[in-house]
């Protein structure tokens, strides 16, 4: 039955295409200022009426108006404009900024941060929800450069890396990734799904924005979205021709090269947008036995786009990325604390522990390599009738990753590990989106359909102290199989002038086979689940919003490459329960922005992953109950026209209720239960950070900006026991940014962990893996660097 709805979508979205409603027509075009980057937030409207709309991140409007009108735009510190519309329907306006103002005194609240966090555009302080988003000048102050330096400004989220390219740590709220398994965030570029976790470790550049929607967004985003989603959104093609060169340097002897172009082929038709990056570097972190730095990386990215408006309501897009990452690997610390080896290497030798306090080293008698290519590509139709939209964006994504370094971690010749894994992804969406924004009623439903093959191969060698020869074992040979089918709406309704109440829904149907090459076995298994949202706003008067929301989380279960005393073949899906009440101020003028939430997350079968050395396996095992509850703060305020402060704060109170039993082929299963009551692992207890922005106009033609932050990181538990000795401290990172740009020059300098804080990004305990050693990954040390750009 779900699969004839979802052709009757199909159907529809295409007789669709022929309706005309009505005498009105539809506008559209992009604000821009001199040096043609968009304005977002600009007013656009109907001269004489309440009839507009404001620009998105991008700068861009559309609006539907009565033949023969007259449109208004403004924009603080910009001259006002007004023109006839005529018989035009694209429209490209530049905006001259106000001398005038930029001499007075008077400081301008913030103009509001504009989001999409629920799929469409709107300002991030009407959004019942928590999110926090950075804009095109947000992402450029702060040195947006990926995930992990975007997270530093996000309460209550931490992203992390080790081992490898591609292998991530994101927690968001008390939720961890796991390794091996799904993130517990949604990831979208450009509006499009991307199923592999890996690609979280992208390069990100040429940004519009960058933001987080936290709590369940199952109903929006799909399956995965169990702590909330991460929407980037790239720069669109341009109108205008536009080009930027940038070139930098950073200790480590890192280099970066980018360029960008973007334009018209054919003038309000057809535009273009290609942009390039390149990054290298040799690296800072060193091993002491190879004398080699090991944190090396070089990364080549292309993305190109082209947009053709075939009609007044008719557009299409084509996108396509291709990146290829190299990097070092497997460069753990042994014993970090505080242990050094002694003692004879040769065959039949005696390597005694010696303590030594302060032991942060890397040792490993193997240099790790692994890399990551992707190519990503995507086509997307839209079609503006009348009173709604209709999009439909396919999309294909194909990851090939490879792993191979150390395994013991030691200058001893005992243990290499070597992974070869992959991912091809296929998407199908199609969308209907209300444009009639003025009814009480705003709606959008949908349905979506993905298909994911993930082959996985993993091996190594093993020395047999015996013979003192090394052989190949075989841990995993397998690909696993995922196809889900889903329906999709959303639903808001003013009660009141004050009151909306927001519903929504997904359900999916996700169908998962495993084919175990190396123990021939096939597993499959089928869910069927439903994710429903629900949430109240009461506008309390313009500067006051107080927000309640419950929604069901779901992230996807699937099988281990075997059965250990740890854990089992398989592992369930975690749902959730998740309550949350919030509220969104603004004070003086919006020079102060004060936002709030409490949340409350009620887990089934929480995933959690374990390595077990003993039979050269990793897995995951699940909670059968577990809670977090929590808060979070996120304030900024317009100290004077030149300084904004901002403060955030989140803290995750998450505990295991019934740790549950798993594992034990034999009869030899693990008891988690003894761990009842103890903190989950892999979450910071709390996370706060402090920021100062500055942006001084010097002159018409010189401007100053500068940004100065300061992260810390709560106490984290590495396992589930809790043990002192397995659980790392709090920390503080200090980054810092300050750029001087000159007409078309942008001078910067730039400096990440200026303290130089030693810190751990993952830590392994050997006690409960099956190893004689804890293995720390070492979170990377002082940086600093220079760029500049030129626009032209």
């Amino acid at each position: 039955m779900l699969r004839k709805l979802f052709i009757h979508l199909i159907l529809l979205f295409f007789s669709s295409v022929s309706i005309v409603l009505g005498q009105n027509k539809i506008i559209s075009g992009k604000i821009t200022s001199s040096d043609q980057q968009g304005l977002i937030g600009a007013t656009v409207l109907q001269k004489g009426t309440t009839n507009g709309t404001v620009t998105d991140f991008n700068g861009n409007f559309e609006m539907e108006i009565p033949e023969q009108s007259t449109i208004v735009v403004s924009y603080t510190g910009y001259i006002t404009v007004e023109f006839e519309v005529g018989n035009k329907t694209k429209f490209s306006i530049v905006l001259e900024e106000d001398a005038q103002q930029l001499e007075e005194v008077n400081v301008v609240g913030f103009m509001g941060v504009v989001g999409k966090s629920r799929r469409r555009t709107e300002s991030i302080q009407n959004i019942p929800e928590s999110v926090q988003a950075l804009n095109f000048e947000g992402i450029k102050n702060a040195g947006i450069t990926d995930l992990s330096s975007f997270a530093t400004l996000v309460p209550n989220m931490k992203f992390n890396t080790s081992q490898a390219v591609g292998n991530n740590f994101i927690s968001v709220r008390g939720i961890p990734q796991l390794r091996g398994g799904d993130a517990p965030v949604a990831f979208v570029i450009d509006g499009v799904t991307v199923a592999d976790p890996s690609l979280l470790n992208q390069e990100l550049y040429d940004l519009a924005l960058v933001e987080v929607v936290k709590g369940p967004q199952g109903a929006l985003y799909g399956k995965n979205a169990i702590g909330g989603a991460i929407n980037i959104y790239t720069q669109e093609p341009t109108n205008t021709m536009s080009n930027k060169v940038k070139v930098g340097y950073a200790n480590g002897n890192a280099k970066t090269g980018q360029f960008v172009s973007s334009g018209a082929i054919v003038k309000d038709k057809l535009y273009y947008r290609f942009s390039t990056q390149y990054r290298d570097s040799d690296g800072l972190l060193k091993n002491d036995y190879l004398n080699e730095f090991v944190d090396f990386r070089k990364d080549i990215n292309l993305r190109g786009q082209l947009k053709a408006d075939l009609t007044d309501r008719l557009s299409v897009s084509v996108a396509y990325q291709h990146f290829n990452l190299e990097g070092g690997a497997t460069y753990y610390s042994v014993n970090p604390e505080g242990y050094e080896f002694e003692g004879n290497l040769e065959p039949g030798g005696v390597l005694d522990p010696n303590p030594k306090e302060g032991n942060n080293t890397i040792v490993s008698d193997v240099l790790g390599k692994s890399s990551m290519i992707n190519h990503n590509g995507n086509l997307k139709v839209n079609y503006r009738a009348n009173h709604f939209n209709i999009q439909s964006v396919t999309s294909f994504n194909q990851v090939d990753r490879k792993t191979y370094g150390d395994l013991d971690f030691l200058p001893y010749d005992d243990f290499t590990q070597n992974e070869v894994t992959s991912s091809t992804t296929f998407n199908q969406e199609i969308r209907f989106d209300n444009k009639n924004k003025t009814s009480k009623l705003d709606w959008s439903f949908g349905g979506f359909f993905q298909t994911v093959e993930e082959p996985f191969y993993q091996d190594g060698l093993v020395r047999d102290y015996d013979t003192w020869e090394q052989f190949n074992v075989v841990a995993a040979d397998l690909t696993n199989f995922t196809q889900t089918l889903a329906l999709f709406g959303f639903v808001d309704y003013k009660i009141t002038n004050k009151l909306t109440a927001s519903v929504g829904f997904r359900f999916d149907i996700d169908r998962f086979e495993q084919d175990d090459r190396l123990n021939d076995v096939k597993s499959d298994r089928t869910n069927n689940v439903f994710q429903p949202k629900a949430s109240l706003a009461y506008q309390a008067n313009k500067n006051i919003l107080f927000f309640a929301n419950y929604g069901k989380g779901y992230r996807t279960g699937g099988f281990n490459p075997a059965i250990t005393q740890l854990f089992d073949k398989d592992f369930k899906d975690e749902l959730t329960d998740n309550y949350e009440i919030g509220f969104k101020t603004s004070a003086w003028n919006e020079r102060i922005i004060f936002n709030g939430s409490a949340f409350y997350t009620d887990f089934t079968n929480q995933q959690q992953f374990i390595l077990d050395l003993t039979d050269f396996y990793g897995g995951i095992y699940n909670y059968d109950k577990s809670r977090v509850i929590g808060f979070e703060l996120d304030t900024k305020f317009r100290l004077s026209k030149f300084l904004d402060l901002g403060f955030n704060y989140g803290i995750s109170d998450s505990q295991i209720i019934e740790g549950g039993t798993t594992g034990g082929e034999n009869g030899d299963a693990t008891d988690n239960s003894v761990y009842n009551g103890n903190k989950t692992p892999f979450v910071p207890v709390n996370t706060f950070g402090v920021n100062l922005s500055s942006s001084i106009q010097i002159s018409k033609e010189l401007r100053f900006n500068g940004f100065i932050n300061l992260d810390h990181t709560g106490k984290t538990y590495w396992h589930e026991s809790n043990l002192k000795e397995h659980t790392s401290d709090a920390y503080k990172l200090l980054n810092a940014r300050v750029s001087m740009t000159y007409k078309k020059f942008e001078f910067e300098v730039w400096g990440n962990n200026l303290t130089n804080q030693q810190y751990y990004q993952e830590f392994s305990p050997g006690q409960f893996v099956g190893s004689p050693d804890d293995v720390g990954w070492r979170g990377q040390p002082l940086s600093v660097g220079t760029a500049l750009t030129v626009r032209f």
